[in-house]
């Protein structure tokens, strides 16, 4: 049995109730987790971000699930939004709290690096609008980025990795995962 095997089978039993393997699944490195068995994974991981983190969502703990899910699925927030009930905006930010990031975070009206800078040297987010000249809720948009780009960096991408891992056990398509490690990579690339 290989160390990732290893690795995640060690996962699994921290973050689901089961505390048993059977014979076949020792053995069998190619045994996928049942869905209830993924979604309870997952729910673990996002209900142990809210509490590490503290973030306040309008979405509960299954609902987040979604988000990880559908966003690993490569689905955009418009359409996560749509099959929850509710704004782009709330999906957003959401997918912010669980490090989940695409690359149109890092596009937009407001550059991250001169935003970073301004931040770090103590501007609020209505100065930062008049130094970078953009809009109010552009700056706090991008903000939110690099708040919680910074947040995923200091845990080493703990979250994210957590969910590929579980994700990719259960039969993710790996040019989805390594698509979505392109996008948090290069965020990297703004404070480097």
């Amino acid at each position: 049995m290989s160390s990732k095997t290893d690795e995640l089978r060690e996962l699994f039993a921290r973050l689901t109730t089961e505390t048993t393997f059977t014979e076949h699944q020792q053995h069998d490195s190619h045994t996928l987790p049942s869905e209830r068995q993924l979604d309870t994974a997952l729910r673990r991981l996002v209900t142990e971000m809210r509490d590490e983190y503290g973030f306040r969502t309008s979405l509960d703990d299954d609902a987040l699930v979604t988000v990880v899910r559908a966003f690993y699925a490569d689905t955009d927030d418009a359409a996560i939004a749509d099959e929850l009930g509710v704004g782009t905006g709330v999906v957003r930010r959401a997918r912010l709290h669980l490090h989940l990031f695409r690359e149109t975070d890092r596009k937009g009206a407001v550059d991250l690096r001169a935003l970073a800078t301004a931040l770090d040297a103590g501007h609020t987010v209505e100065e930062c609008a008049v130094e970078l000249d953009a809009s109010e809720t552009a700056v706090e948009r991008a903000r939110q980025v690099l708040e919680a780009r910074r947040q995923a960096q200091r845990s080493g991408y703990h979250y994210p990795l957590a969910f590929e891992s579980l994700l990719d056990e259960a039969g993710l398509p790996r040019e989805v995962s390594a698509a979505r490690r392109r996008d948090r990579d290069a965020l990297v690339d703004v404070f480097d």
